[in-house]
C-alpha cells in the first residue's frame, strides 16, 4: 500500500492553510480548519471504490496536517529550530568567514524580515529562489530550508516545510553543492507562495562548515 502524503496549499475561502492528502497522483482528501476544529474529508477513490488507508499512515499525515492548518497548533516540538538557534553566529564573527560567505550575507542580510536573537535570518518567500541560485554562483550549498509564517510581530512554525540535505560520500564538494541547491529549488517549487510565508537557510561551505544566513 503506497504511503500518504501531504501538500499544503492555501485556497480561497479559508483563512488558514489547507492541507491536500494524496497518495502517489491520486487525491484522497484534505484538512483544514473550519473556525471551530479541524476537519478532515476523504473523498471517494477515482474509480468510486473506498480508499482503502493505513491507520498508521494515516495518524502520521493528519497528526501533521493538525499542526500546520491549527493556529493553535504553534510553538510544537521542533528540533531543528533549537539546532539552528545553536548554530547562529553573532553579527561580529562575520569578518573571518570565507569571502564567498561574507558576499552572500552583504547581498543578503539586509532582505531578511525578521532576525531572531540569536542572529537567525528569516526571508522572504519570494526572494529564496534568488537565494538558492545566488549560493550555486559563489559555490555555497543549501542544506537546510525551513518555512513560517510571519505576522509582522510573531512566527509561527509549519510543520512539513522542512528540508534537510546531507552529502553523500561518493559525491565530489562540486556535485554535492548543486544536489543541494536543486533539491532546495525543487522543494521551494512546492511550497506555498503566500505573502506571510518566511524562510530560514543553513549554507554550507566548500570546508564543510555550516552557518545560519
Amino acid at each position: 500500500m503506497l504511503p500518504l502524503r501531504i501538500v499544503e496549499t492555501d485556497r480561497e475561502g479559508f483563512d488558514e492553510p489547507v492541507v491536500e492528502l494524496w497518495r502517489d497522483d491520486e487525491f484522497v482528501g484534505m484538512v483544514f480548519w473550519d473556525g471551530e476544529a479541524t476537519v478532515v474529508q476523504v473523498y471517494p477513490a477515482a474509480t468510486g471504490d473506498v480508499h482503502d488507508l493505513d491507520l498508521r499512515d494515516l495518524l502520521r499525515v493528519l497528526d501533521t496536517a493538525e499542526r500546520i492548518v491549527d493556529p493553535f497548533a504553534m510553538d510544537a516540538d521542533d528540533g531543528l529550530e533549537e539546532l539552528r538557534r545553536s548554530a547562529a553566529k553573532p553579527a561580529d564573527r562575520w569578518e573571518d568567514e570565507d569571502p564567498a560567505t561574507l558576499e552572500l550575507v552583504e547581498e543578503f542580510d539586509p532582505q531578511a524580515v525578521h532576525r531572531s536573537e540569536e542572529g537567525e535570518g528569516y526571508f522572504p518567500g519570494s526572494i529564496a529562489p534568488s537565494f538558492i541560485t545566488r549560493c550555486e554562483e559563489l559555490g555555497l550549498a543549501v542544506v537546510e530550508m525551513e518555512g513560517f509564517d510571519w505576522d509582522g510581530r510573531a512566527l509561527s512554525a509549519r510543520p512539513g516545510l522542512e528540508l534537510m540535505v546531507r552529502p553523500e560520500t561518493m559525491m565530489s564538494w562540486a556535485e554535492f553543492r548543486s544536489y543541494a541547491n536543486a533539491r532546495a529549488a525543487d522543494t521551494l517549487n512546492d511550497w506555498p507562495t503566500r505573502e506571510s510565508l518566511v524562510i530560514a537557510f543553513v549554507v554550507q561551505q566548500p570546508d564543510g562548515e555550516t552557518f545560519v544566513a
